[in-house]
């Protein structure tokens, strides 16, 4: 068995227009964390986990489950043109309806949930290599001042992920406006140059979307967070 691993915890950028800025910081965590897990004899396995502000279908988490995010797929790259740090100001992210329930000018609330339906994200997984740059940024590619999206692929010395939840979690996340999956667990698999990897087991039970409308949102009197941990049981394996 190896010496040691290495354990990353992150939180990625948070803005909903910034699904662009998330992958690149995935790969930049990447990135680091094998130049780290090479600095003894072996590579190191390694656990990556934290709020990644990106639900399951996004770049961030296509590029560590799927090692790339290429120019014409994915929607990470749909504001890659448009978003500036302002967008980022509480009156720009209430006025197109990020934060904040609907209220008239003036008018105070109460707050309320607004419930969603879920969809399985692998019942999508298909989409991800079909889809394109949305009509928004297309158009803007026709002008002299615009980025193009770049080719993003994870180096064959970085060792494959899998996910800790054998199943993808209903959400991770439950506020007043807004429900998905932020948070995950990855870990390095075994393979021909890694000797030493994981194989996830399962999760621990998660909440059910039941269970936190009985108090409208997280977080609450029993629930401290907004945020659901996300707790996954793994075991060593050792290639061939």
């Amino acid at each position: 068995m190896p010496k040691s691993i290495v354990v990353a915890n992150t939180h990625l950028f948070y803005h909903p227009m910034a699904d662009h800025i998330r992958v690149l910081q995935a790969y930049a965590i990447c990135h680091k964390l094998d130049e780290i897990r090479r600095e003894g004899q072996y590579p190191d396995p390694v656990l990556i986990c934290g709020d990644f502000n990106s639900g399951p279908l996004s770049g961030a988490v296509r590029l560590l489950t799927n090692r790339s995010v290429l120019p014409n797929e994915n929607d990470c790259w749909k504001h890659l043109n448009v978003y500036r740090w302002e967008c980022g100001d509480s009156e720009y992210m209430i006025d197109h309806g990020y934060i904040c329930n609907n209220s008239s000018p003036g008018e105070i609330v109460d707050p309320c949930y607004i419930d969603e339906e879920f969809v399985d994200a692998h019942s999508d997984e298909a989409s991800l290599g079909d889809s394109s740059i949305s009509n928004e940024n297309a158009s803007s590619h026709e002008t002299n001042n615009t980025i193009c999206p770049p080719a993003i692929e994870l180096p064959s010395s970085f060792p494959i992920l899998a996910s800790g939840c054998l199943k993808v979690p209903q959400f991770t996340n439950y506020a007043v406006d807004f429900v998905e999956t932020l948070d995950y667990v990855f870990a390095s698999k075994p393979s021909d140059s890694e000797p030493f990897g994981f194989r996830p087991k399962g999760e621990a039970p998660m909440l059910t979307t039941d269970m936190v409308k009985k108090f409208v949102a997280m977080p609450n009197e029993v629930m401290p967070s907004d945020h659901e941990a996300v707790a996954c049981d793994f075991e060593w394996v050792k290639n061939g």
